[in-house]
């Protein structure tokens, strides 16, 4: 197996592969270019070898408009598989604007809004964008839920369908892109001046860097029980559609049921207050200096028993 990396040159070695062509992919959507021959410059030479080698061109915004023009045409000369990864839409949305969204100022009601009035993300018109254009390539849609996932994740999952066994590669166990507590994420959203654009990401990784792994954790659910329903009813048909499409053999309505409906949560952070989120938030730092600073004894224990009271608060 070989990937390429972010010049889609084919890597030759393990620091080349830091980075997805994300970049080198957007310029050449940017210039109308037909990337084929450079892949196929690369795979020809991939073919001189023995075996049966397989390329593997991954990026997150090869599933945007207008990307599957770049490939046009490469379904003709060699067997070409499109897999996709789908987060569903109740966990995508709040995901997106943890990533683009809060930097602009946006709440996450007015970006819940947005995606419902310009229904985004648009799986189905998307995937069916690929198939159009290149007809010949076997499609595949995997959804982010473990229970249908080889491996339960996704990683050990496109080794699967690469036909490759787990046991000869090693995986990660630490989990990616850690989400920050809600509380952080709220109060970064009231300040977008600390974010030159959408894209960058300096402060969120220094912040990833600095807190205690507890603030790095899963959060409370982000959407209010009222956004969730309206998210649901506004793609229920392209789910259901991708569903019994692209998941045969496995209990469709149990599935919907379970991760597209609206569901029962302790706490939700559109019933926390102002004073409440920013009060968590402070307690936060203030911990994570306490931790940095290597204080010990009754004051570090005052600063954690200040923290913990907080949390109770709000989960009261």
């Amino acid at each position: 197996m070989f990937v390429f990396d972010k010049h889609l040159k084919i890597a030759r070695t393990a620091g080349d592969l830091v980075g997805t062509p994300i970049w080198c992919i957007e310029q050449a959507r940017k210039q109308s270019e037909n990337l084929m021959a450079r892949l196929s410059a690369e795979v020809a030479a991939l073919l001189k070898r023995k075996g049966n080698p397989v390329a593997i061109l991954s990026a997150e915004n090869l599933a945007n408009p207008g990307m599957a023009d770049l490939l046009a045409g490469l379904d003709t000369q060699y067997e070409v598989s499109v897999v996709f990864y789908l987060r569903p839409q109740l966990q995508w949305i709040p995901s997106a604007w943890k990533q683009w969204g809060l930097k602009t100022g946006t709440s996450l009601g007015d970006f819940v809004a947005q995606c419902l009035n310009s229904r985004t993300p648009a799986f189905r018109r998307d995937i069916e964008s690929w198939k159009s254009t290149l007809p010949a390539a076997n499609v595949q849609v995997r959804f982010l839920i473990p229970e249908l996932l080889a491996g339960g994740n996704p990683a050990r999952d496109f080794f699967n369908l690469l036909g490759r066994s787990e046991k000869d590669y090693r995986f990660e166990r630490e989990a990616r892109n850690p989400s920050l507590d809600v509380s952080v994420l709220h109060v970064l959203s009231k300040n977008p001046h600390l974010f030159s654009d959408v894209h960058d990401n300096r402060l969120m990784l220094a912040l990833t860097r600095a807190l205690p792994k507890e603030f790095r954790s899963t959060n409370i659910e982000m959407l209010s029980a009222e956004q969730e329903a309206r998210i649901e009813e506004s793609f229920r048909d392209e789910n259901w559609s991708l569903l019994n499409s692209y998941c045969s053999g496995v209990d469709v309505d149990r599935i919907y049921r379970m991760h597209f409906m609206p569901g029962n949560a302790d706490a939700r952070y559109s019933d926390m207050t102002e004073s409440q989120l920013i009060c968590r938030c402070l307690g936060i730092i203030l911990e994570s200096i306490a931790r940095s600073d290597g204080e010990t004894g009754a004051g570090e224990n005052r600063i954690s028993r200040s923290s913990r009271s907080t949390n109770e608060e709000i989960n009261e």
